[in-house]
């Protein structure tokens, strides 16, 4: 755990409950608790999401079965009940309001 044995472990607890007190220091490990588990869904999601960039990209680039069109012929994306193209991601569909709301201020 970071190069960090039990004695340091408890020095440091000890410290803390020197300075925050027997009062304080539950609320704040659990707050830290809360933060160091948020912290952890992040990064597990971030490196799910980096693991399987490549397959998502393999299934956009695979050629589709059927008639083949020009690019220029091809249809425009289908609109959504959210005003969003179909098959957006919710990164995609964030980035997009964003962008609007840039360019409505």
């Amino acid at each position: 755990m970071l190069g960090i044995g039990p004695e340091e472990l408890i020095l440091v607890a000890l410290l803390a409950l020197l300075v925050l007190g027997p009062e304080r220091l539950p609320k704040v490990m659990r707050d830290m608790g809360r933060v160091v588990g948020d912290l952890r869904r992040t990064s597990d999601e971030l490196r799910s999401e980096f693991l399987n960039a490549d397959k998502l990209l393999d299934t956009a680039t695979a050629p589709r079965p059927g008639p083949t069109q020009p690019a220029a012929a091809a249809a425009p994306p289908v609109e959504t009940a959210s005003g969003g193209p179909e098959g957006e991601s919710a990164f995609d569909r964030e980035m997009r309001e964003a962008r609007e709301r840039m360019r409505g201020s």
